[in-house]
């Protein structure tokens, strides 16, 4: 043998060393999780990086006999769950232009991806899975060994994915368990303390102290569901330390716990796996606390100090006991939610008042203008705004806006809207230049999910015209006494989206009789009980109609239609609206 074929079998032998440590090295990922996502994706990422390919996706067979994209990369994102009706007769690589017509369902969906190659991923039940792999960068085709190297893959991740789903599969059938709770047993009355007492701990205590004198019991504990989670609350005859933490509150054992419905005796032998803790810390009886037929306690126990087995009717007497003492902890929980929600009731009521304090009383009318406002909260609080502000005889601004988002982070980010409008206004600067300023304060106090929709116009009186930008906001209908209509819709970018963005003013002519109407999302986007919305076609119709009205009567006109339009349906926005009459 030559020294050339002595370095190319050297090389071909280096290479197979590397291919068969990296499938030893992907063995050990796949099989380290049973998340079934994290599988897939090791199984994917890993042949693409390595040899350079555009795009791929992993198909997994469900329970209703079809193939469902799981996970995919430089495809769509809409592709994810889409499934393949198709019985796959694939049980070898191949490529998709070599797939036979009786297959073509499935050349057809793996064609239009550009997928190139198709792997299936076996096991003794038949085929779990497919991969699809696009072309490789540069066109190049895949080698023998590379196809090889993704059957060897597609082996060793067969398992994997198999634990995986049945893991997966194990989780729901736990999550379906609590919904399945037995009728609870005939509630005993268990004594005058349990009922006198609204204090969690106190109630928790008189329940260990009763369990551990009536059945002479040498240790107990109590965990509680709190948050969704079940969790230790306390424990009697053991030191409570870190250790005791770390073992009782593994994460698998409380979720057991909590699909636990009836009582457990230990020492039987169809204890579920979660639960060998139990034996492990001689601990012997598991009663579940119930209220409503949910399990939302649990008390166990370890032995009896004189040693003998639990009995029926002791296992009946534990179970009365705590689901009576599971309804006083559920009263105690209402009662502090009841004082809770008192004490927010009266701090959004006071945020009420502080919000309508911000808003004007009335707005100012002269001989040249009327103007009146109207604020609907969908809540005690909320994130409209609207401001008339009157500079001098010849000059009047108005302003209408919607900060993203409701309740109180709505009305805290408007009322820095109002502060920074009233500092701004007084500053005599062109309204494009002053909505930009505006933008810059929003944008530096707020982060980057809070936004404004914001209109602000000037009248001068003298001029006869109106001067507006508007940011992102509804456009306000400005209605010629001649019918005439058209939307105020120049401006810019919301507020608080982007620093020192550009906005534009422009200046219309006000005639005798002109009304403008500004308006939320709130008006337009007001639904009745069949998710229809009131729509901006139903609004300017409205508006032609009650064009002869007083401005305060052509809102209570608008507000009634909205009304009758939702009844039935709860209000989903702050409703806000500013009509304006132009007299001179």
């Amino acid at each position: 043998m030559d020294s050339r074929s002595s370095s190319s079998l050297a090389r071909e032998l280096d290479e197979r060393l590397m291919e068969l440590q990296s499938l030893f090295e992907m063995s050990q990922v796949l099989n380290a999780s049973l998340n079934l996502r994290t599988v897939l994706n090791n199984l994917l990422l890993t042949p693409m990086g390595r040899m350079m390919i555009s795009r791929g996706l992993v198909l997994v067979a469900n329970e209703h006999g079809s193939f469902e994209v799981s996970v995919m990369k430089g495809l769509p994102r809409d592709l994810a769950g889409k499934r393949l009706f198709a019985e796959p007769t694939i049980d070898q690589p191949v490529f998709v232009q070599q797939i036979p017509d009786r297959d073509n369902v499935i050349k057809s969906f793996f064609a239009k991806l550009d997928i190139d190659l198709i792997v299936p991923i076996t096991s003794n039940s038949g085929t779990v899975g497919l991969i699809g792999f696009g072309r490789k960068l540069g066109g190049v085709e895949f080698t023998p060994s590379e196809i090889e190297y993704l059957i060897s893959l597609s082996n060793i991740a067969s398992s994997a994915i198999a634990n995986a789903l049945m893991y997966q599969k194990l989780e729901h059938v736990n999550r379906q368990l609590d919904k399945k709770i037995q009728e609870l047993k005939t509630i005993f009355e268990i004594g005058k303390e349990l009922n006198a007492t609204l204090e969690t701990d106190r109630i928790v205590n008189l329940l260990i102290y009763a369990v551990m004198g009536e059945l002479v019991v040498n240790r107990c504990f109590v965990f509680l569901k709190q948050e969704d989670e079940m969790r230790l609350f306390a424990a009697r005859g053991v030191r409570v330390d870190e250790n005791i933490h770390a073992i009782l509150g593994e994460k698998r054992f409380l979720e057991q716990l909590s699909l636990t419905s009836t009582p457990i005796i230990v020492d039987e032998t169809n204890l579920a796996p979660e639960l060998k803790l139990l034996q492990e810390q001689q601990l012997k009886l598991v009663i579940p606390m119930q209220n409503q037929e949910e399990t939302r306690g649990i008390l166990i126990v370890g032995e009896k100090i004189t040693q003998h087995d639990y009995e029926n009717d002791e296992v009946e007497f534990l179970s009365t006991l705590c689901n009576q003492a599971m309804i006083s902890i559920e009263n105690a929980r209402l009662f502090e939610e009841t004082l809770e929600k008192e004490r927010i009731e009266e701090e959004l009521s006071i945020a009420r008042e502080i919000q309508q304090r911000l808003l004007p009383n009335q707005c100012p009318n002269t001989d040249k203008i009327s103007i009146h406002g109207m604020n609907i909260p969908s809540r005690q609080v909320g994130g409209d705004y609207f401001d008339c502000v009157k500079l001098d005889e010849n000059h009047l601004a108005v302003a209408i806006a919607d900060v993203s988002g409701k309740g109180i982070p709505a009305s805290l980010l408007m009322s820095s809207l109002q502060a920074g409008l009233r500092n701004l206004i007084d500053l005599n600067l062109p309204l494009d230049a002053l909505v930009a300023k505006l933008n810059n304060f929003i944008q530096a106090n707020t982060s980057v999910d809070k936004f404004i929709t914001f209109f602000i116009g000037m009248f001068n009186f003298e001029e006869h015209s109106f001067t507006y930008v508007n940011a992102g906001h509804n456009p306000p209908l400005l209605m010629h006494h001649d019918g005439t209509l058209r939307q105020l819709d120049v401006g810019g970018l919301l507020l608080g989206m982007l620093d020192n963005a550009p906005y534009e003013a422009e200046t219309v002519r006000m005639r005798k009789d002109d009304v403008i109407l500004l308006f939320t999302d709130g008006v337009t986007e007001a639904k009745n009980i069949e998710d229809e919305d009131f729509e901006d076609e139903r609004l300017e119709k409205l508006l032609r109609a009650s064009l002869h009205l007083p401005m305060k009567q052509l809102l209570q006109v608008v507000s009634d239609e909205i009304a009758a339009f939702t009844a039935g349906a709860p209000q989903s926005d702050d409703i806000t609206m500013m009509a304006i009459r132009w007299l001179s």
